[in-house]
This record gives structure tokens, sequence and C-alpha cells, in this order.
């Protein structure tokens, strides 16, 4: 069904263009699982997959063509919001594109759309787990709400009419999950029990994972220097915190 709606709206592209086009739910998807979704940026070349969903609480997915009259309508919207999301990285929500492909729709033209009209958020080309949950729609764009684990929590099939339209859809599901997660635990430096603590037994049990003698329960706990890694370093540092020596 896609494939028609590519060639017809090819060929009638400018008529499209003036076709108002409300976004309106689409159920079947949520509960989908798009966490092993995986592509290359068609800007930068860089990769992108569905690990970086755990970045945020609030994933957004737009399905869109460059033939799409009502795609191209609402992609300054979510330019604008990309760019207010990145600069207040305390909101915790990403953007990101999935181009569906056709005839008349490639990787090389869709990155000089981007390119043309100055639109920065990552686009990939839609690969399979991205295909099998916007196939759940006969038609585009559709926008879907994705949380840190890589499920979808809802979807939306035809344009956002405004940019204060979709800023309250992404807000609103944005509050919602946040609420959801609850307060996020801190981890403290060297505690491994999570007793609220460093002790000696810490720095212990710390030296002990470095060594591969056990494994590693806490790792953000057990990183005392925040390098990545878990090393001797890291348990005589946790050694010192709990001597109170600095």
């Amino acid at each position: 069904m896609k494939r028609f709606l590519a060639i017809i709206c090819a060929v009638l592209v400018a008529a499209v263009m003036l076709v108002p086009v409300s976004a309106e739910q689409t159920k079947d998807a949520v509960g989908m699982n798009v966490a092993n979704f995986s592509g290359l940026d068609l800007l930068t070349g860089e990769p992108v997959n569905g690990a970086m969903l755990s970045n945020a609480v609030c994933n957004v997915i737009n399905e869109w063509a460059t033939w799409c009259g009502p795609c191209v309508s609402e992609m300054p919207h979510f330019q604008t919001m990309h760019e207010h999301y990145s600069a207040t990285p305390e909101a915790d929500v990403q953007i990101f594109g999935s181009v569906y492909y056709s005839n008349s729709c490639n990787a090389t033209s869709a990155a000089q759309f981007l390119t043309n009209n100055g639109y920065t958020w990552p686009n990939i080309g839609e690969d399979s787990v991205l295909a099998a949950v916007f196939n759940n729609s006969n038609a585009i764009p559709n926008t879907i709400i994705v949380d840190r684990h890589g499920v979808v929590r809802d979807m939306t099939t035809g344009s956002f009419s405004s940019q204060d339209q979709l800023e309250s859809y992404i807000n609103g599901w944005y509050e919602t999950l946040l609420a959801e997660e609850g307060p996020i635990e801190q981890s403290v430096p060297g505690d491994i029990d999570g007793d609220g603590i460093v002790s000696s037994g810490d720095a212990l049990s710390i030296l002990r994972m470095a060594l591969n003698l056990i494994e590693c329960p806490n790792t953000a706990a057990a990183d005392y220097d925040g390098d990545g890694s878990v090393t001797s370093n890291d348990a005589l540092a946790a050694l010192r915190s709990a001597l109170n020596l600095g």
C-alpha cells in the first residue's frame, strides 16, 4: 500500500502539499519493541541504533518520505523541537527520523533534502525493525513514542499541524514516562552493597571485581573514578574514602 502511495504522491506532490492531515492515534503498534533498530545517520554516517534509546526518558521516532506532503509540512516543527531538547538536555527527550524508501525517495535524495532544509536531527533509512512497527499504518507520516527500554507506547498517523500541537504531544508523554520511572536512585561511588556508606568491605569487593574474582553487580558504584572500567585504582580510591583519607 505504501508503495502505491509513493507512486501517487510522486505524481501529485503539489496537490498533496495542500491537503492538511491531522495526527490520529494508531494503537496496533503499541507494545512492540524497537530496541534492536539500527542504521547510519544520513548526514553524518554515524551509527544510530536502539541502544541510544536508553539515554532519554522519552524518544520520538517520525517516519517520513520526501514525496509525502504532510510529512514535509510538519518537519519544521520537528526541527524546532529537536533544537529545543538539544539545548535543554534536562528535558530528557530525543527525536529520530525513519525514512521510508521508495523509487522516488532513497538515501541520497533524503540526505539532500535534509541538507537543503537545514534539518539536523538523526535520520536513518527505515530498517526491518522500524518497518514492522510502521507497517501497522497504511499511510505516512507516522510518529511513535518509545520509552528508554525500546517499547512503543503510542503511535499517531498523520501530520502535526503546528509546533504547539507537537510540543504538547511530546511533553504529555514525557511527563507520563517520567512519572512511571519514579525517583532515580543515585549510586554512591564505591558503595557496592548499597548501604549508603563506603566501607573497607566495599573496597575489597571492588578489588575482587577488578581481578575478575567475582562478577560486578553494580558497575556504576564500583567504577569509582568514572573512567568506564573497574580497576585496582577504584578499589584504592574506595579504601581511602572508607578511611577518610580523601
